[in-house]
């Protein structure tokens, strides 16, 4: 692939681009006149500065796709980029083309620049959501700020900013989410795993809430750049 670079994107966004690696999960997220449609993909890799390459989401899955990821479809990417980067990435395009022989690909046009969040405490979590996590600890009831980075029917990956007030939670741990904009909104689910980067703590909870419950928390999800 060419090694050109996109004079459009500063160095700091080519570098980030550049930390991706090949077979890295993405999020997809395809504008529709009603509401966004988000999906987990793999990057494939980068033709600089013409393209970025994502695996197409499977047809038996997603066969819906067919009809709405198509060229000129605007779509936006967000990935973690963890250990030393420690950061969340957002990007804003438009679908190139969509192929699929002899494999699935979506061509992405090359972004204009990127969007970058440090995972440390912030007023504004964008392009997360901005939530807490609570926990029963010894009959007592904690909490602390965290962010919620990525998000399924399923579950949620979120970060956490360790605190000597708030315990590392271990597998198995059952949690609490509250959606910070909506305090009423209370998500329960378990750890399942975990693990910790650029001083933050990561940690994979699986829902146990009501899907109506969960639909609400998805509806909030949009990365805005």
């Amino acid at each position: 692939m060419s090694k050109q670079k996109n004079t459009q994107l500063s160095r700091a966004d080519i570098q980030s681009l550049q930390a991706l690696s090949p077979g890295s999960v993405v999020d997809l997220q395809i504008s529709t006149p009603t509401a966004p449609k988000r999906v987990r993909t793999h990057y494939i890799g980068a033709d600089f500065p013409h393209c970025l390459l994502f695996q197409l989401p499977s047809e038996s899955k997603w066969g819906y796709l067919r009809d709405i990821l198509v060229p000129e479809k605007e779509v936006v990417v967000r990935y973690v980029l963890e250990g030393g980067e420690g950061k969340v990435i957002a990007l804003r395009s438009k679908v190139l083309k969509v192929i699929t022989h002899p494999t699935n690909i979506v061509f992405i046009a090359m972004p204009s620049s990127l969007q970058t969040l440090a995972l440390r405490k912030h007023k504004r979590w964008t392009p997360g959501i901005q939530a807490r996590i609570l926990i029963k600890d010894n009959n007592r009831e904690l909490s602390t700020e965290c962010m919620i980075v990525d998000v399924s029917q399923q579950g949620c990956r979120c970060v956490v900013e360790p605190s000597p007030d708030f315990p590392p939670l271990d597998n198995g741990k059952t949690v609490s989410l509250a959606i910070s904009a909506d305090s009423d909104t209370q998500i329960r689910g378990i750890i399942k795993n975990s693990s910790s980067a650029h001083a933050k703590m990561f940690y994979g909870v699986q829902f146990s809430a009501d899907a109506e419950i969960v639909k609400k928390l998805l509806d909030r999800f949009i990365v805005e750049i």
